[in-house]
């Protein structure tokens, strides 16, 4: 199996866990002070993955920029989805947020000039499907 494959469902599993972990937060605290406190479970794996880089960093003014902005809509985001979990279902809220994919893939092909397949377009059809199947007795 190739590594980027492995890595993807890490990824799959860890995004998996967070939504069960985020619904669980939120019955105990508002959606800010959930950000706050998951931001401590950040800066604890910023640690490990410094010392893993034995505290040596290696930069360009722009990977800094693009990753502070990249950062910041991050957390925006989490604001947003820890409201969302407050108010909602965390399956509904989880099953609709996780369609960001749509978004990063249409802004792909506009500013980085990324092609989709009609097999990938067909998938994103069937994921906004599934997304409104999933949701679309909540609105």
């Amino acid at each position: 199996m190739k590594p980027w494959i492995l890595y993807s469902i890490l990824t799959v599993l860890c995004w998996g866990l967070w939504g069960v972990f985020s619904g669980l937060a939120s019955a105990y605290s508002r959606p800010r002070q959930t950000l706050i406190f998951q931001a401590v479970g950040v800066i604890v794996v910023v640690a490990v993955v410094l010392s893993l880089e034995q505290f040596q960093i290696q930069r360009t003014a722009a990977g800094f920029w693009w990753s502070v902005a990249a950062g910041a809509v991050n957390f925006i985001g989490f604001l947003a989805f820890f409201a969302a979990v407050q108010k909602g279902k965390v399956a509904t809220v989880i099953s609709l947020s996780s369609l960001y994919p749509v978004i990063t893939i249409v802004l792909s092909m506009l500013f980085l000039h990324e092609k989709i397949s009609k097999r990938e377009g067909l998938g994103i059809a069937f994921a906004m499907t599934a997304g409104w199947l999933l949701s679309a007795k909540t609105f």
